[in-house]
């Protein structure tokens, strides 16, 4: 047997193994990329949606305010956190001063949590024979998957 013409052939063996471990680990490395990039933002829907359901609970805490004066629970997006309102869990408040408060601690939590974080509150038209009010609670904040907001409703009953 003539061992001349079969020199290298280990070599290139070795390179095209090398080649393929360097592809499966570049697939890798995307795939791990972009399972960051996904968690990222169910972790910013998650945050969203608890802090909508957070909004519904406030509700529920001062529901004869909530279901018979809803002024005081409408909230834009445009509006600020009022500061130097009273603090309603040192002190015992009015059912419009816990309004204000619920919308100062719920807002500041959104813009803590959610980049670019808008809320709003709007009360639906209910006829006056209905025991209850509902309310669209809206959640947006910016989305790192797209260039468009992501907007999250809630709609409860109180």
């Amino acid at each position: 047997m003539n061992y001349r013409h079969q020199q290298g052939v280990g070599l290139i063996e070795v390179l095209v193994a090398v080649l393929v471990l360097a592809i499966g680990l570049l697939g890798l490395a995307g795939l791990q990329t972009q399972s960051l990039r996904f968690n990222n933002e169910a972790y910013f829907r998650t945050q969203a949606t608890l802090l909508a359901m957070d909004m519904a609970d406030r509700l529920r805490a001062n529901q004869e305010t909530a279901r018979t004066n809803s002024a005081l629970y409408t909230f834009t997006k445009t509006e600020t956190v009022p500061t130097g309102g009273k603090d309603c869990t040192a002190n015992e408040c009015t059912p419009a001063e816990v309004a204000a408060f619920d919308f100062q601690q719920w807002r500041a939590r959104v813009e803590e949590v959610l980049p670019g974080g808008l809320v709003e509150l709007t009360p639906e038209a209910t006829g006056t024979a209905t025991p209850w009010q509902g309310y669209v609670i809206e959640v947006e904040f910016s989305s790192t998957e797209s260039a468009t907001d992501q907007i999250f409703r809630y709609r409860v009953r109180i």
